[in-house]
């Protein structure tokens, strides 16, 4: 069995992203005021934040993983989600996904993104030792996640885009992961593994026409998910291309919101 990584938390914790008012005397009588804009932009059905961000370390392999941990101000949920970033790397694609990520938490869910380039470089010369090092990272995530207070291990999710959709795919279906949801966003790949007697459920989600992953990539991935035993919905977004824009991005969180409502209950 292994390890449960702990967090280890930076010590202040960072409010969610907001459009601010301006403050003080001046700008109050140069500016008019405008209500709070949730998220940089912000989705249709944002709703008002209720989260914080920190900046956490956790461990895995004995390498010190960096992470932003997201939590509910109100009541949690007791479900989590592990958000693996794509290609670009954390620092890019924390910036991407940082207001979607105060959305879901503001909903109940725990939410962490974690470097998994941490653990492993990049390396094409040595692609199964750091994808070995990533699914780890994933797994380790969801170990601590689910210590955190009131959570629920089989509600902790994966979610990855890109790299980090074939990232989540191994984790999900390493043997003993105990994950139960998985949400693969514009991904391909394979598995190895043999799903019978889990019980893994698979939202798989692309665009019309992907240039960095054919779509026929992930329709691959999703046979070979239902051959070895996963019960697995693919939907298309609309949209042609791998860097998606703002709606598009809207529409893929808030399926993702939908896929694990119906597999663990309302926010």
């Amino acid at each position: 069995m292994r390890q449960t990584a702990g967090f280890r938390r930076a010590g202040v914790a960072l409010a969610g992203v907001v459009a601010l008012l301006a403050t003080g005397p001046t700008a109050r009588a140069q500016t008019a005021p405008q209500p709070p804009q949730v998220g940089v932009p912000g989705c249709a059905d944002d709703v008002p934040v209720r989260a914080s961000r920190e900046p956490i370390t956790f461990d895995s392999r004995g390498r010190p993983i960096r992470a932003h941990l997201y939590t509910p101000r109100g009541e949690p949920n007791g479900a989590g989600i592990v958000l693996l970033h794509g290609g670009t790397g954390f620092e890019m694609n924390s910036i991407l996904f940082d207001a979607h990520a105060i959305q879901l938490a503001s909903r109940g869910y725990r939410v962490i993104l974690p470097a998994y380039f941490d653990a492993a470089a990049s390396d094409e010369r040595r692609r199964t030792v750091a994808a070995r090092a990533w699914r780890q990272v994933a797994l380790d995530a969801a170990d601590a996640l689910a210590a955190e207070p009131g959570m629920a291990r089989e509600r902790v999710a994966l979610w990855g885009y890109s790299r980090g959709a074939s990232v989540g795919a191994d984790a999900a279906t390493a043997p003993g992961s105990g994950v139960r949801s998985a949400i693969l966003v514009a991904g391909g790949g394979s598995i190895e593994e043999d799903l019978a007697g889990r019980d893994l459920s698979v939202l798989m989600l692309h665009a019309r026409r992907d240039e960095a992953v054919p779509v026929r990539s992930t329709l691959r991935l999703a046979e070979e998910l239902r051959e070895a035993g996963a019960a697995v919905e693919v939907q298309e977004l609309a949209f042609d291309g791998h860097q998606y824009d703002l709606p598009t991005w809207c529409a893929a969180f808030a399926r993702t919101r939908a896929f694990l409502e119906a597999a663990n209950g309302p926010a």
